[in-house]
């Protein structure tokens, strides 16, 4: 862990300059004081040393400040149902779209009831209420069971809307839940391409490419003719990739399922030639934290919304 966070400090410094890296830096010393700022005083703050200018919350005009201020002012409806990582699947299948579905094998509340010995060599298992509580397995037979009990447990205590300091309180209404899933292989990276469509009031505008999240994260930021946009966003700018051979038609999946959203994300995988499968859908990319290279971009997509 150690090594990978020394070289993600050592591409900021080179990509994002000093003045960001030690703004990054400060925004920790910022959370102490979570507890005490007016919660506009504070998301101000944070987001100043974190993307660089000071944030008009409550009358916004970018991106990331409508991002704030729906977190602090203006919740969307759907937002802790959408978060939800096993509600949100009915509500996918409501609007059609249930075969694009991952398989899952087993849900619960007590990890103890975890079927284990049914399950296959590969599998995932994640908690429902937040995100980074994934747990890939590759191998069934170097598993501790008791090890991943006990994290399972650990994840179903987690307030991961308070855990963030980030007033991401959407997610702290969802009642706390494992599931385990099927392992989707792409053959190539470690976790599948991540498609994630950048939708405004129901059409596709951007569409994000994550490559190997979890080893040497990549990202690069195309336009829904698929021409590169020359964005970077947070993480080192991967090549150019080709064009999905069914883009037209994830494209069309994304516009669905944002159809009751002025402005989501929807993410996809297309692991094989003849399958798109739904990651998920959010309301608050980034938490209205990520940074646009170069920051037009930020103008141009609030104007968007």
């Amino acid at each position: 862990m150690l090594p990978r966070m020394v070289k993600r400090a050592v591409e900021l410094w080179k990509t994002d300059g000093p003045a960001w890296v030690a703004g990054a830096a400060a925004s920790k010393v910022v959370e102490l004081f979570y507890p005490v700022l007016p919660p506009v005083t504070y998301k101000a703050l944070y987001m100043f040393l974190r993307q660089g200018y000071w944030p008009n919350i409550r009358t916004p005009r970018t991106l990331n400040e409508k991002i704030a201020h729906r977190q602090l002012f203006a919740p969307h409806p759907l937002s802790s149902l959408v978060a939800d990582k096993w509600r949100v699947r009915q509500y996918v299948a409501e609007r059609g779209l249930a075969q694009i579905l991952n398989e899952v094998y087993f849900v619960t509340d007590d990890p103890e009831k975890i079927p284990f010995d049914n399950l296959p060599d590969r599998f995932v298992i994640k908690a429902n209420h937040g995100s980074l509580m994934n747990l890939f397995v590759t191998d069934k037979q170097t598993l501790d069971r008791q090890r991943v009990i006990r994290l399972c447990r650990r994840w179903l205590r987690h307030k991961y809307g308070r855990a963030t300091l980030n007033y991401e309180t959407h997610y702290d209404g969802i009642p706390p839940m494992i599931l385990v899933e099927r392992y989707i292989d792409e053959g190539e990276h470690y976790v599948p391409t991540d498609y994630k469509f950048f939708c405004f009031h129901g059409s596709a505008r951007l569409i994000e490419v994550d490559l190997a999240r979890f080893v040497s994260h990549t990202r690069a930021i195309y336009d829904r003719e698929w021409k590169d946009t020359g964005i970077r966003l947070v993480f080192p700018r991967g090549e150019v990739m080709p064009r999905p051979p069914r883009l037209a038609e994830m494209i069309q999946i994304a516009e669905r399922l944002s159809g009751d959203f002025d402005f989501c994300r929807v993410d996809l995988y297309a692991p094989a030639p003849e399958t798109i499968l739904f990651g998920e859908i959010t309301t608050n990319h980034g938490g209205g934290l990520e940074r646009f290279v170069p920051r037009e971009w930020d103008l141009r997509l609030g104007e968007l919304w």
